[in-house]
């Protein structure tokens, strides 16, 4: 017998490619709370939004939306247009929100990071620093900007009391902070690597 809708059911899957799998069916899901999408208006805000920590292409998405439907946790309808092809919408059903509500304080792996940048700099010591601090010059410059565009947004709340914030916004405020406040920490940490790298022009270490 099937368990009652809102009964947590969900494990942590064991893989990677399990977890990014189901991230991504509560990513959807998540942005349906905030009313009826078609599967292009939900790849724009993935891009938007979730985009910012969770990447996914409209290919991952339309299947994903197809397998929800079938099990009941978004409902579609079609839409039709004139002068366009017609569309199919979704919103998520009253199982699906339980679900999500049950998946949401679930325990989550600590995440594996795959950042090129950090691969690059486990090498520094193979380039001369100079090179070294041109290209965390470079980097440091894009997460400026990213963190200038996180600010925008910031700036959108209209220094709004992230205590009171209707419950739509207080998932996005709480994101946009931990967005801000990693940019703010790799920042400092690209101070202290450009320190130690200019030091070393200073003081060349022994071969």
């Amino acid at each position: 017998m099937p368990p009652a809708p809102g009964k947590f059911r969900w494990r942590i899957p064991a893989t990677p490619a399990k977890l990014a799998e189901m991230s991504l069916r509560f990513a959807i899901l998540g942005l349906l709370t905030a009313g009826e999408l078609s599967g292009y208006e939900i790849t724009r805000r993935f891009e938007q939004s979730v985009g910012y920590f969770w990447h996914a292409r409209a290919q991952q998405i339309y299947p994903e939306l197809a397998r929800l439907e079938s099990e009941g946790l978004v409902a579609g309808r079609a839409v039709q247009q004139t002068g366009r092809p017609d569309k199919r919408v979704y919103t998520v059903t009253a199982r699906g929100l339980a679900e999500l509500a049950d998946w949401v304080v679930t325990p989550s792996p600590l995440t594996l990071t795959k950042d090129e940048f950090l691969v690059k700099v486990w090498s520094y010591g193979l380039v001369e620093p100079e090179r070294a601090i041109e290209a965390l010059t470079a980097h440091r410059r894009q997460q400026e900007e990213r963190l200038a565009a996180y600010r925008a947004i910031e700036a959108a709340f209209e220094g709004a009391d992230p205590v009171t914030v209707p419950p739509a916004f207080l998932g996005p405020y709480l994101t946009l902070r931990a967005g801000i406040q990693f940019i703010e920490a790799f920042l400092a940490w690209s101070v202290e690597a450009e320190r130690i790298l200019r030091a070393r022009t200073e003081s060349p270490p022994a071969p």
